[in-house]
């Protein structure tokens, strides 16, 4: 099928459109199917988003009410067996927004998994503010940026490292700090086996510089199409308000204070195990909600949603666990970026 993207149109505010989604049927669905109501929302359209699976490993999803021109799509497989899944691309129909997933098993098989997805738009709103800061990028193969957003003002860029390297370098400009702030999300785009991560970050006062590496089935080095988002005290969803809810952090030991954010300031937690993470958002958790997660480090290893996130009575959105596998498939210590939003 290839990447599909619509012909980008004229700018609106920040937050034009979103949806997110979980897809909660493993099997191949002959028809449209509602997903998950508990877990998906979009902006015009509420929890109408659907699903169909032609075969093995491959969905679409169609987000009823949801235009998406010029903005990116993020997705996080959800399994107990290593793997993970991407997007193959996306269109806009006269029903809403289809978004084409492919899933697959550690090594390259297509194969059924369970997902959480995302979309989201946006363009300069009248203000440009330090903080809150939303910022994506969605580049091809070979770096060429397709789709661009900064809500700082300033137009983000892409370099590659050059044929067969599977590395990008990005460089979102604003103003901010020298110390490690905000949360990233990365998906890979197309139609080969592939899965891309953060593998080097450097923030400044200036920006934030930050090394894409993407891998094939055989966690080799791959040159493919990608999506990027970053967001510094805002939802994953870029959207300035409601939702409210929402929080972010960075599974690293030393849990910098600045990539640990929750809006309603109460302290999120991680419980480090060997490859596996226990992360919970205090306070914040309220359907309908969404997660995404995304690897970050040194070589082919990945992270994926080890199971459902759930809300507890006490209203903590909990993720048990985030899993990091290496190239042969083995758990391994990772540092995942995770990220939480409901949409109130």
């Amino acid at each position: 099928m290839g990447i599909i993207v619509s012909v980008p149109q004229a700018n609106a505010v920040i937050g034009d459109d979103w949806a997110f989604a979980y897809n909660n049927h493993l099997s191949p669905i002959a028809g449209f199917t509602p997903m998950d109501p508990a877990r998906q929302w979009s902006k015009n359209g509420g929890a109408s988003a659907e699903v169909r699976s032609p075969g093995v490993g491959q969905y679409e999803v169609l987000f009823p009410k949801t235009v998406i021109k010029r903005g990116i799509v993020h997705v996080t497989a959800e399994r107990q067996t290593p793997g993970w899944c991407q997007v193959e691309g996306w269109k806009n129909g006269n029903d809403g927004l289809h978004v084409f997933i492919l899933c697959f098993k550690h090594g390259g098989g297509l194969d059924d998994s369970r997902f959480a997805v995302m979309a989201t738009e946006s363009s300069p709103a009248p203000t440009i503010p330090a903080i809150p800061v939303h910022a994506y990028v969605f580049a091809n193969s070979i770096g060429t940026v397709l789709a661009n957003f900064n809500s700082s003002g300033f137009t983000n860029s892409v370099s590659h490292g050059g044929p067969g390297s599977g590395i990008y370098k990005v460089s979102l400009p604003m103003r901010g700090f020298n110390d490690p702030n905000g949360n990233f999300q990365v998906t890979a785009v197309g139609s080969k086996p592939a899965r891309c991560k953060i593998a080097e970050w450097v923030p400044s006062a200036n920006g934030q510089t930050v090394i894409v590496a993407c891998f094939d089935g055989a966690s080799m080095p791959f040159d493919t199409a990608w999506t990027l988002s970053y967001n510094r005290e805002l939802p994953l969803i870029g959207e300035s308000g409601p939702p409210k809810r929402y929080g972010y952090v960075w599974a690293t030991p030393a849990l910098p204070p600045m990539t640990n954010f929750n809006s309603a300031g109460a302290a999120n937690t991680v419980s480090f195990g060997g490859g596996q993470y226990l992360v919970t958002f205090k306070t914040i958790g309220l359907h309908e909600d969404h997660m995404q997660v995304t690897a970050f480090g040194k070589g082919p290893a990945y992270c994926l949603l080890g199971n459902v996130w759930f809300n507890s009575f006490f209203g903590d959105a909990t993720i048990r666990n985030v899993e990091c596998y290496d190239e042969l498939g083995a758990l391994t210590k990772h540092e995942p970026f995770v990220a939480y939003t409901s949409r109130h």
